[in-house]
């Protein structure tokens, strides 16, 4: 029976309708050359095949196993390292602090922003405040809009500071996680990509080490309980199975 598909994709069609073939490949070593004997006769039978050279054909057909096993190999430590992730997601909390404002804060070189901070988390509550960015000459702040008042209040009694509001509306989105997650490769990678699916976007990340891991997603306000309810599904997926 003609047909137009190439060696590869009929290799990798028969695996795939036999997972016995599948698993002596991963049990024995030789099995990879006695089935690729196999696989040739069964090509030789076809007509399409039937006058290509029996050893190329072969060797055809045992790269085109190797390619198979390769991407298996590939989708199962995949699917181990999601799993991994997803058993520390199933241990951590998710909190989503909503109604928050981005700001700038540039200071004259004669100025330390570290004094700056300490001078606003003193005057203003600690948990109104976020940092998320600080260097020599900057602050940049998260800000609650209740405190907000009380915050450009404090900045605007400094000489030699202006500053300026970089975005209105914002929600963080804070996993508590246990330490060992650290450890796991992925853990970013695999919550952005579970956002990104319901196109939410992340508009900074910040990742704190302390007694737990935590990680910190800067989102917009619109998408705050989207993104909670994605987090919490997970986890009600993760527990139930």
């Amino acid at each position: 029976m003609a047909t137009d598909k190439s060696v590869s994709k009929i290799v990798h069609e028969i695996l795939d309708q036999d997972p016995s073939l599948v698993h002596e490949l991963q049990q024995r070593k030789r099995a990879q050359r006695e089935i690729a004997k196999k696989i040739k006769a069964q090509l030789i039978d076809n007509e399409d095949f039937s006058d290509k050279d029996p050893v190329k054909l072969e060797g055809n057909v045992a790269v085109a196993i190797t390619r198979y096993l390769k991407r298996l190999r590939e989708q199962q430590e995949e699917f181990l390292g999601v799993k991994r992730v997803q058993s520390v997601l199933k241990r951590g909390t998710t909190e989503v602090l909503d109604g928050l404002k981005h700001y700038k804060i540039n200071l004259n070189k004669d100025i330390d922003s570290k004094e700056i901070l300490n001078i606003i988390f003193k005057q203003i509550k600690k948990d109104d405040l976020n940092s998320a960015y600080l260097s020599h000459h900057s602050v940049e702040l998260y800000v609650k809009k209740m405190a907000e008042t009380g915050f450009l209040e404090t900045i605007s009694s400094f000489s030699g500071v202006d500053f300026l509001k970089l975005h209105d509306s914002l929600s963080l989105l804070r996993l508590m996680l246990p330490q060992q997650a650290a450890e796991i490769p992925g853990i970013l990678a695999h919550i952005s990509s579970l956002l990104a699916d319901q196109a939410i976007s992340i508009y900074d990340t910040m990742v704190l080490h302390e007694d737990h891991l935590v990680i910190v997603f800067v989102i917009n306000e619109q998408h705050a309980s989207k993104a909670r309810d994605i987090l919490l599904k997970l986890n009600n997926e993760i527990a139930s199975n």
